[in-house]
Parts: structure tokens; C-alpha cells; sequence
């Protein structure tokens, strides 16, 4: 005689009524919450549970921004870098990661996302940690960091014929955190 397979936590959860209520009402919260947060103009909806959505959203990780479509998508370029140098005066370029052309979208998506906050002045607390992020990718290197320019690139997007270059702005600089 054979013995029932045992079945894997995630089953668990799911064959369980509670779980299902619990991820029924996560899933109705976000997708009201995505919709509260992509109300037209100011409303009274909007007013008083606004906050509280977009918090959520966020949280969720499944924030939207509409800017790329008409009636008004963007009109500019945007890129980071990340200016490394070295104490030997060495340098190196960090550049956002992208992967293989095929498949990578979600993930190039996100770093996109996240390039979006850390250019931004709205989003200044983001700066230094990014700045000391990017300096902790060279904690291997043969000179320790001296310090980390976060540079902003962008450009007026042309309709036609080729992209003007991009102007460039220091808008961070840091010195790596050492270890004791």
C-alpha cells in the first residue's frame, strides 16, 4: 500500500480557508489601492485614503507610473553614474546593470524604477546609501575607495535624427564608510 505524498508548505497554506481569506483580501487591498492611486485629478477619495495607498502600493513594491503614454509622456532622457575613485587615483564607472536582451525585462524595469528615485531631489535620502552601495561593489579592489560622485546625465528627447549628448551633474559626492 502507498502513502499520500506529503504536500509542500506553499499547498498547505493554499488548501487552508484562512490562508485563502488572508491572500483573497491582500489581493482585493492592492488592486483597490492601485486604483485609489490612479484617480483622475483631486477627489475627496483621493483626499482621505490617498496617503494610506500609495504607502501600500509601495510597500507592495507594485507602484505604476503612467509617464511614458500620451497625453503627455516624457520628453527627456535619464541616466545615472556612479564616479568611483580610487585612493591610488585609480577610477571606474558604475553604471546601472542590464542583462541579456532577452528576458531581462522586469528586471531592467525595476532598475529603472529605482533610477527614478535616486536622480530624483525628492528622494535625497536615497542618495548617500546608493552612493555607499556603489562603493561597497569595489571593497575588493586592490586600492580601497577614496569617494563616489553620483552623476545625473540627461537630455531633451528629439523627435527626429540623433539625441543631442547628455549634460552631466554632480548632485552627490561621498566618502566610503571603513570598517573598524
Amino acid at each position: 500500500m502507498t502513502q499520500p505524498a506529503e504536500r509542500s508548505v506553499g499547498e498547505q497554506i493554499e488548501r487552508n480557508v484562512t490562508a485563502q481569506i488572508v491572500i483573497t483580501v491582500l489581493i482585493i487591498a492592492a488592486l483597490v489601492a492601485q486604483a485609489i492611486t490612479h484617480l483622475p485629478g483631486a477627489s475627496a477619495v483621493e483626499d482621505e485614503v490617498g496617503p494610506s495607498a500609495n504607502y501600500l502600493v509601495r510597500l507592495g513594491a507594485v507602484e505604476a507610473q503612467w509617464g511614458v503614454f500620451a497625453p503627455n509622456p516624457r520628453s527627456s532622457s535619464w541616466r545615472i553614474e556612479g564616479r568611483v575613485t580610487f585612493e591610488d587615483g585609480s577610477t571606474a564607472l558604475w553604471h546601472l546593470p542590464d542583462g541579456p536582451r532577452i528576458g531581462a525585462n522586469l528586471r531592467y524595469y525595476r532598475w529603472r524604477k529605482w533610477l527614478e528615485r535616486a536622480r530624483s531631489d525628492d528622494y535625497r535620502s536615497l542618495w548617500e546609501p546608493t552612493c555607499q552601495w556603489i562603493a561597497s561593489l569595489y571593497d575588493e579592489s586592490d586600492s580601497p575607495v577614496e569617494s563616489v560622485q553620483l552623476v545625473r546625465l540627461s537630455h531633451e528627447n528629439r523627435i527626429q535624427g540623433a539625441q543631442p549628448p547628455y549634460e552631466e551633474v554632480v548632485y552627490h559626492t561621498c566618502t566610503p564608510e571603513r570598517a573598524s
